[in-house]
Formats: C-alpha cells, sequence, structure tokens
C-alpha cells in the first residue's frame, strides 16, 4: 500500500471516528476528470468510504464554511490542507463563523499540483490515465506517455508554504509521512519581478490582463472571505456603482474595490486564479495589498483567530507608520 493511500485510510477512519458528533462533512471525492477531485458533502456515513485525498485536493474546501454555518443546524466537520485552515482562522477572527460550530480535521500536506500546469505542459492532451507520487507524474495519452518532475508542477502557493506541517488551527491532525520537499521561493517573487517594470509597462500589464476578464465574477463566488455576495456593488441598482459593460477600466473598477474589500483579509488560497476562464494574475492584487499590510502592521492573515485585520481596527497611533513624518 502507499504512503498515500495509507494516509486516505487514517482519514476515512477519523472521520468515521467522529462522524455520530456532526451534521455533515465537507471533503473530497474522486472527480470526473482527469487530475481533478470534487468537493463532497456527507451527510451519510456510509459515504465516507468515497473519500478520497490526494495530491490533486488544490480545492480550498473553506469556500463552503460560512454558507454552511447559516443553512446546516449541527455541527459540520471539514476536512482541511493547513493552508485552508487559515480562512476558517480569519472567518472566526472576523466573528462571521463561530469556532464550536466546526470540527476541522486537517491533514499534513505533501504538496497540491496545480492541474493547470500540468495541461498547458501536455498542450492540451486528453489524458486517459495518470500515475502521482512525490518524484514523478507519468501521464498516458492517445499516442504516448509523459513523464513530468513533480516538483515542476506544485501549485505556486507551495513553494512559499511554511505551514505544510503545522497548522494554524485544527481539532484532529492527521500526519502526512510524505513531507513536503521542494526549494522554497520568495512569497512575493511575482510582485518584485513586476515592479522592476517601468509605470508604463505595469500600466500596460494590467490594461492587458483585465481587458481578458468577462466579469463571470467567478473569483468573487469561490473567494472564501468574500460572504457579502448577495450585496455586491456590481448588482447594486442603487446606488450605482458600476456598469454592465465589459471593457479594462470597469473590470480594473471591480477588481480594485475587491483588493480593498480583502485588504488584510486575503489568506492568499489562490482559488481565484485557480477558477479563472481567462487566466488573469488576479492573485498578485491581493499579495500587494498584503505585502502592504505585512510592512505597516506586521499582520498576516488566516494566522490568530484573536487578532482582527488591521483596516477592521481602530488604533490612534501605528508604530510602523511615521504620520509626524509625513506632514
Amino acid at each position: 500500500m502507499t504512503k498515500e493511500n495509507k494516509l486516505n485510510e487514517k482519514i476515512i477512519e477519523k472521520a468515521g471516528s467522529v462522524f455520530d458528533e456532526l451534521s455533515v462533512i465537507v471533503a473530497y471525492s474522486k472527480g470526473n476528470s482527469p487530475l481533478k477531485v470534487s468537493p463532497f458533502i456527507i451527510e451519510n456515513k456510509e459515504d465516507i468510504k468515497n473519500i478520497n485525498f490526494n495530491k490533486l485536493c488544490i480545492n480550498n474546501l473553506a469556500t463552503y464554511a460560512y454558507k454552511l454555518s447559516k443553512e446546516v443546524d449541527g455541527k459540520i466537520g471539514m476536512l482541511l490542507k493547513p493552508c485552508d485552515t487559515k480562512a476558517i482562522v480569519q472567518l472566526i477572527s472576523e466573528g462571521l463563523i463561530k469556532r464550536d460550530k466546526f470540527k476541522l480535521i486537517t491533514v499534513g500536506c505533501s504538496g497540491i499540483l496545480d492541474y493547470k500546469k500540468v495541461l498547458k505542459e501536455i498542450g492540451g492532451a486528453r489524458i486517459f490515465s495518470f500515475d502521482i507520487n512525490l518524484d514523478e507524474i507519468s501521464i498516458k495519452t492517445i499516442d504516448k506517455t509523459i513523464n513530468l518532475k513533480t516538483r515542476d508542477f506544485y501549485s505556486d502557493k507551495c513553494y512559499w508554504c511554511d505551514i505544510s506541517g503545522n497548522p494554524p488551527l485544527y481539532d484532529e491532525f492527521i500526519e502526512n509521512d510524505e513531507k513536503l520537499d521542494i526549494e522554497k521561493k520568495d512569497r512575493f517573487e511575482d510582485i518584485k519581478n513586476l515592479e522592476k517594470l517601468s509605470l508604463e509597462e505595469i500600466y500596460s500589464y494590467w490594461q492587458e490582463e483585465m481587458s481578458r476578464c468577462i466579469r463571470c465574477y467567478a473569483c468573487r463566488n469561490v473567494c472564501p472571505m468574500e460572504v457579502c455576495q448577495d450585496q455586491c456593488i456590481a448588482h447594486l441598482d442603487f446606488p450605482k456603482w458600476q456598469s454592465a459593460k465589459t471593457n479594462s477600466q470597469e473590470n480594473k473598477f471591480f477588481q480594485l474595490i475587491r483588493v480593498m474589500h480583502l485588504a488584510g483579509r486575503c489568506v492568499e488560497c489562490g482559488e481565484c486564479e485557480r477558477v479563472c476562464p481567462q487566466n488573469i494574475g488576479i492573485l498578485k492584487m491581493m499579495k500587494k495589498m498584503n505585502q502592504g499590510i505585512e510592512r505597516l502592521f506586521d499582520f498576516v492573515p488566516g494566522m490568530n483567530i484573536s487578532e482582527k485585520p488591521p483596516l477592521l481596527t481602530y488604533k490612534q497611533v501605528e508604530k510602523n507608520i511615521k504620520e509626524e513624518e509625513l506632514i
């Protein structure tokens, strides 16, 4: 039995042992498409056997936390990667969900593969079967077998993750025998590279990125922190903040409003980019705002349930903002 299968068995065993105290468990099951799994809401104990946790579990299941907390009467179990728990921490810290409403089953992570990267590498070829281990991805298409190095196809967030075996919050922690062992990158490397360009080049970059947006709102809908979709400015008749036109200016306006809405709240899970059908680099905006929040307020979202985002609080004096020097 592989380490991955052993881990999945441990998860199924743990989920079964706690199910009687829960109304539902949010987990993963086998997907209908290659290189994908599907979110899976378990209401019956016999369905626990269909849990499937592996290197393809890129979805952040914390996305379902707020809505389920309003709809489910009893306690909710959630199967989470360590990085996913950051969204739960942030929701609790802001008072959007209650800590005692959830049973967090957090699983140590050995890295999650980004299926978009893999599909791009193989030219979108139809996949008939695949095998994944810690070192290699073997993909069989209609006419050939393609072998890829696993370390090159992790989700971007894996390359700067430092909590893969040390989640900020959990009720039950399941150790993973496989460890995330890849060369670490600077979390803000993409931001720094972009800022090496001239202002004109940066402006052109965002003009081109935003011109591709089709305003499907998938980025907003999948975000675990954007819980006010029913009151979104994009859909208000009064006051009318934004037109329904799809162009660079209107699209930038929408995304910049999102940036401010998520300032010091975005846990950089990358779900917005994952679901974007146009592959727009939305997360760069969020990370740039978080970079400023971290520098000014020494605050990283999703790490402490007792700390509120700086922009949701007020202090007369912020130690890193030298207001007297601005006069």
